[in-house]
């Protein structure tokens, strides 16, 4: 393939994880537009700038400039602030704590004593259900998986710890009902 990220064995690109949780992604921008439509929230992806390597007119490789914050960002009616990220896990159990990466445990922290309603929305595949995992939930389990490093069963978020979200008509995956219902 010559000089592509695809070959390039110095790239930290890995086609394996280049589109994990993208069909996640677009559910939920679909979810938003339709938030949008009913004057519910208007909810943005936040892109994440990436810094491309080129040799010539060929990309050679390519990753992120900087650590994002979290995948979506927006305002819900009432002027709720409300922030998540978006994760699938194969795991029928739950999600693996190494899936969240550190920066946005920080961000989640620092959001939450403000007021912001910050979350993660996991798909857990094998049951094709879609959670939502409110922030203090998401950094109670993650300083406990700190503090006991190494040990069995502290390294996941159960599915049993987690809201479901529920299918309703005309909505793809309401993760706002529990949101707002908090």
């Amino acid at each position: 393939m010559g000089n592509s990220i695809y070959s390039d064995s110095n790239s930290r690109y890995n086609p394996k994880m280049a589109n994990k949780g993208r069909a996640l992604e677009e559910l939920i921008i679909y979810q938003n537009e339709l938030y949008k439509s009913k004057g519910i929230a208007n909810i943005q992806k936040i892109s994440t700038p990436w810094k491309v390597i080129r040799s010539g007119k060929n990309i050679i490789s390519a990753f992120p400039e900087e650590k994002s914050t979290v995948d979506f960002r927006g305002t819900a009616i009432g002027g709720i602030s409300v922030s998540f990220d978006a994760k699938e896990s194969e795991d029928i159990n739950g999600l693996p704590l190494k899936y969240i990466e550190p920066h946005q445990i920080d961000y989640i922290r620092d959001a939450l004593p403000l007021g912001e309603y910050s979350f993660i929305v996991c798909n857990i595949i094998p049951t094709r259900k879609y959670y939502v995992i409110d922030g203090h939930m998401v950094i109670e389990y993650w300083d406990r998986w700190q503090a006991n490093k190494g040990k069995r069963g502290y390294n996941i978020i159960p599915s049993e710890a987690m809201l479901t979200i529920l299918q309703t008509v005309g909505n793809v995956c309401d993760y706002l009902s529990i949101a707002l219902a908090r």
